[in-house]
């Protein structure tokens, strides 16, 4: 919900791996073993997952554009370790525990 709530642009679709649309788009982009653990973001040139896909999204969001190239001055592999870090840990560094029910300007960001 960050990313779509930040993204007054439109630069981003959003779906669930497990629907039909996006088991089609893990096929195509050749994509497994991933699905059900971290990010990925996917482009026409190809996809990027983990830290390479938050730098990339931080980047195209204008309010985080600048946290977006910080990142690309630690390592990838320092990156990830990190990102992996808060994927394992986000609901106790969040503290919520409600799921947001998306309005009707984000739910329009979801594919189906």
């Amino acid at each position: 919900m960050f990313v779509a709530k930040n993204d007054s642009k439109n630069q981003f679709l959003f779906g669930s791996s497990l629907s039909e649309k996006g088991k089609s788009l893990l096929e195509k982009y050749q994509i497994s073993g991933l699905e059900d653990s971290t990010i990925i973001l996917l482009q026409n040139d190809g996809y990027s997952v983990k830290s390479l896909a938050v730098r990339k999204i931080l980047l195209k969001l204008p309010k985080f554009k600048f946290t977006g190239m910080l990142m690309y001055l630690s390592p990838i592999v320092f990156s990830n370790f990190i990102y992996d870090i808060i994927a394992k840990h986000r609901k106790k560094i969040i503290k919520n525990t409600n799921c947001e029910i998306p309005n009707a300007e984000i739910r329009q960001k979801f594919i189906n």
